[in-house]
């Protein structure tokens, strides 16, 4: 019973830290930055460190003893590593490692944790959902109510205690992942509360001016409706067409005010230019600049790949200096650059293993397990070829530890109940 709570505990603490935008410097102080989009300049002292790695290392040592479930993990991250170790020796043929290339390895590797802690995990309790559900209530509700009572159209980073790093590229699609999660885990419990969620979420994920996170909202919440449709019916099945339809007639006002709003609003200094490259330059008809931006970037690095055998297979003897380009906005180009195709096999392999398996337990499985596979997919093949989010330690590290959430249900087949044969 004594080791029954403290797992327990230890789960909730896992999922709550995981998930929680808390940031360190390695000067000892929690990250408060004034300005809303901060860049360290590569000083790795002034780098805001989250919450989560630490997490995620301790997890991993608490849980050794479960190392064999995580079996998948290990080799993944050991053949990540001897790929890249190649690449250190061969793309330039010598044993003088370039310090830089080093550090963009141990940053592409520290996320992969995730990974091994998500396969070591065993949630029978749903522990970890629950954690979710609680982050997201602490947070998205104080992060709006800060956003508004600072004059912003779009969400602030500026907590007053505390400040949340990448507020605009990555925190706001894990958090819509993770509300995802625990809609899918926890529905049949929470459905009021979930209820309300649903529509802080869906302010949020307008605030957030990210349309990768748009995106995966509408559609996570359009087809979950659309499903409970076609598993109800009768009265049931009227009131949830009625929720689909207000919800639906909700969102879509909600979004032409807002886009009405944003289109003559003066935006507050020092956002990156995230408001008016994206909102202002979409409301007048063009094509926002980040997009522009990334088509540059991806034939830039894409040329670099390509332009010799030895670049290719083996990337290129150091990354692409900052000055000209700090990432390729597609984790796979980026990774591909520096460490050549051959660093590409292991996650490609990852990927393949796993969409098998998932096409392996349709019919078979709980809806729960074929949910969470499309999430991690959504993060992992359509999110990473539009940002590097596999290498940010905390998108990485979420991420990376739903695919070992993922990895370990499938391999203890969590065939669903309903559809056992009696």
């Amino acid at each position: 019973m004594i080791a029954s709570k403290k797992q327990t505990t230890m789960l909730w603490a896992i999922g709550f830290l995981l998930l929680f935008p808390l940031f360190f410097q390695l000067t000892g102080e929690v990250f408060n930055s004034k300005t809303p989009v901060f860049d360290s300049g590569g000083v790795l002292t002034q780098l805001p460190i989250p919450i989560s790695i630490l997490t995620c290392l301790i997890g991993v040592v608490v849980l050794i003893g479960n190392y064999r479930r995580a079996d998948l993990a290990v080799t993944f991250v050991a053949a990540m590593l001897f790929m890249m170790l190649a690449s250190l020796i061969f793309a330039g043929f010598s044993f003088s490692f370039e310090q830089r290339k080093i550090i963009l390895m141990l940053q592409i590797l520290l996320p992969t944790s995730g990974l091994i802690l998500g396969q070591m995990i065993e949630d029978t309790d749903k522990i970890i959902p629950k954690s979710f559900l609680v982050v997201l209530f602490l947070v998205v509700p104080a992060q709006l109510l800060a956003s508004i009572l600072q004059g912003r159209v779009v969400l602030t980073h500026n907590l007053y205690l505390f400040s949340i790093y990448q507020h605009f590229q990555f925190v706001p699609l894990v958090f819509v992942c993770a509300f995802s999660y625990v809609m899918v885990t926890l529905w049949d419990g929470y459905k009021k509360i979930l209820c309300l969620l649903t529509i802080l979420m869906q302010i949020y994920a307008i605030f957030s001016i990210s349309f990768l996170t748009i995106f995966a909202f509408l559609t996570f919440i359009t087809i979950f409706i659309c499903s409970k449709l076609i598993e109800k019916s009768g009265k049931i099945k009227s009131v949830l067409k009625i929720t689909l339809l207000l919800a639906f007639m909700a969102g879509l006002a909600g979004m032409l005010i807002y886009f009405g709003v944003a289109k003559n609003h003066s935006p507050n200094a020092g956002d990156g230019g995230q408001y008016i490259g994206k909102i202002q330059t979409l409301a007048n008809d063009q094509m926002p600049r980040n997009l522009q931006d990334r088509f540059a970037d991806w034939r830039l690095f894409g040329s670099g790949i390509v332009e010799s055998p030895q670049s290719a297979v083996f990337g290129h003897a150091s990354p692409l200096a900052r000055e000209i380009r700090s990432s390729a906005h597609n984790w796979y180009l980026d990774t591909a650059y520096t460490f050549g195709l051959i660093s590409l096999l292991p996650i490609l392999f990852l990927i393949g293993y796993t969409i098998f398996r998932l096409w392996g337990a349709m019919g078979k499985m709980s809806s729960e397990v074929l949910w969470l596979g499309g999430i991690v997919l959504y993060l992992v093949l359509i999110d990473s070829n539009f940002k590097v989010t596999l290498r940010q330690p905390y998108p990485g590290i979420f991420a990376f530890f739903l695919w070992g959430l993922l990895l370990a249900k499938l391999q203890n087949n969590h065939i669903d109940k309903s559809k056992r044969p009696t």
